[in-house]
């Protein structure tokens, strides 16, 4: 069984981040990637993403405190336990769950406990997650529902699971090559997405890398979706054919005793 606690947000008031002398204290995003081993790239990209709350600011110092360091410190321990982004969000609280019927939480539940290892490789893959009481709930809902859409052609639920779970293992590491190569090709046929005049803040940049993200995330769905569904009919029936062809021999061949 796995649980993992959602660490509190950061409720530092402005009033708390001054010295005695008044002279503002905290981490500036340069002290904290320091102190955490991270870019303040990524910093700024987990607020973004509200892995992380924002700074406290003053004036016109923005600052972040001990609250952060724990959360940058959680985020990096469960990316070292292989878990992405996505995953995270959903074990830290920030990416809403779906409404699930009471039947679908409880047969999580009874998976859960009957299967930790698959509940386990599908929280990895951020399609299912925890609440704090350890409540699974859906986290990706459309692939949990196609999975078990597969009971139409009588595939129980944990086969079903299973090969979710096999096929999202099997993309991951094709996934990580395709956004690489299709980010590559864009910034090459669009030299304009890197050109810095046409931004005026760190804001302006992170909101253009979620739209980018976004973007690419939605051409690679939906041409992997045309091309699986270019070539699934053929193949399907031809496997399908073999299987009952090879059953059907098994049949004629069988000896049959009379005595």
């Amino acid at each position: 069984m796995f649980r993992h606690r959602v660490l509190p947000e950061a409720t530092v008031t402005i009033d708390e981040v001054t010295t005695t002398s008044g002279a503002p204290v905290g981490y500036s995003v340069e002290e904290l990637a320091r102190k955490v081993g991270m870019s303040p790239r990524n910093i700024r990209a987990h607020q973004a993403r509200r892995l992380l709350p924002p700074p406290v600011r003053r004036g016109r110092a923005a600052l972040y405190d001990d609250s952060h360091v724990r959360r940058l410190d959680a985020i990096l321990a469960l990316q070292r336990q292989g878990f992405n982004l996505v995953s995270i969000e959903a074990m830290l609280g920030v990416r809403a769950s779906d409404d699930a019927p009471d039947g679908l939480t409880a047969m999580l539940q009874r998976l859960t406990a009957d299967r930790p290892a698959l509940a386990h490789a599908l929280t990895r893959h951020g399609v299912i997650g925890r609440t704090t009481d350890g409540t699974v709930r859906t986290v990706r809902p459309r692939p949990l529902r196609a999975a078990l859409d597969l009971h139409r052609v009588r595939v129980g639920t944990v086969p079903a699971l299973q090969t979710l779970s096999e096929v999202l293992d099997s993309l991951r590491p094709v996934a990580d090559e395709l956004v690489a190569a299709v980010t590559a090709r864009l910034l090459t046929l669009a030299p304009e997405l890197v050109r810095s005049d046409a931004r005026s803040s760190w804001a302006d940049l992170d909101r253009e890398t979620l739209l980018l993200t976004q973007g690419v995330v939605n051409v690679l769905t939906e041409a992997f979706r045309l091309a699986v569904e270019n070539q699934s009919e053929a193949h399907i029936a031809e496997l399908l054919e073999n299987h009952l062809d090879a059953d059907v021999c098994l049949e004629d061949s069988t000896v049959i005793d009379n005595g």
